[in-house]
């Protein structure tokens, strides 16, 4: 696949996700320290009524269940919603999207996107966001990013042509992006991670990546041989490490208009 072949964001997000089993497997969760970071800075509590956007598989679903009283998952992808239905029972689970949350107004305490508020038209989401948001509700945002500063990290992402083929920029600061909604207080802390990993466990999380999963067979087994000259060298478990980014704000009370 070359860099003229890269498909479009809306292509990705719309059908890099299809396989939800795949991705629920391979992916990881999140550091516990960040859940409790939402659980103080947002003092949850099992009076609290949560949205999961762009839930996923709920991974995140279930790391934060525990601490309130209710969680929604809203998600676009079919094959995700029935990967998070058969792995979490007891939430409600809908179809809808960061522009169009199937909510009434003033609905939910506080909104979390874990590794998907890059996918999100972020101007018109975050409107939407808190229109659901009762006022002062609270928004969080995380994302697990491979540690590139490690040396077989960095050589990975290069065989995976993440260098060239990711879907957004490692690392960006959406703070500005968030402080432009209509919302207040907004933090950036960082956190590390590790996922423990067979060689195949790693294998399968390199083929959950958006662009991967929608490359042709010649391409992409022209792909993993080289992910494999990488993973082959690697001792078994394979400690994958991840930079863990998490942002939290407060919605405005008056609204995005000041009404």
């Amino acid at each position: 696949m070359s860099r003229v072949d890269i498909p479009s964001n809306d292509e990705l997000a719309a059908k890099g996700f299809a396989n939800g089993a795949l991705y629920n497997a391979a992916r990881p969760d999140y550091p516990l320290a960040a859940i409790e970071h939402f659980v103080d800075t947002f003092a949850l509590s099992r009076s609290t009524y949560a949205l999961d956007l762009g839930a996923g598989t709920g991974i995140f679903t279930r790391q934060i269940l525990p601490f309130v009283g209710r969680v929604t998952a809203v998600e676009p992808s079919a094959s995700m919603r029935a990967s998070l239905r058969e792995a979490t029972p007891d939430v409600e689970v809908l179809e809808g999207s960061d522009v169009a949350i199937p909510l009434t107004d003033a609905a939910v305490d506080v909104v979390f996107a874990a590794q998907a508020f890059h996918w999100f038209d972020a101007p018109r989401a975050l409107v939407e966001i808190h229109r659901v948001l009762t006022p002062g509700g609270g928004l969080g945002l995380i994302w697990n990013e491979r540690d590139e500063s490690v040396d077989w990290v960095a050589a990975l992402s290069r065989a995976m042509r993440w260098d060239t083929q990711q879907p957004y920029d490692v690392g960006t600061d959406y703070t500005q992006a968030v402080a432009a909604g209509p919302f207040t207080d907004v933090e950036r802390v960082k956190f590390v991670h590790v996922q423990s990993l067979t060689r195949e466990g790693l294998y399968q999380r390199v083929l959950t990546t958006s662009y991967i999963s929608l490359m042709a067979h010649d391409p992409l087994e022209a792909l993993m041989k080289n992910v494999a000259l990488v993973v082959e060298e690697l001792p078994e478990p394979i400690a994958v490490p991840y930079v863990t980014n998490v942002y939290t704000a407060t919605a405005t009370v008056t609204g995005p208009h000041g009404g």
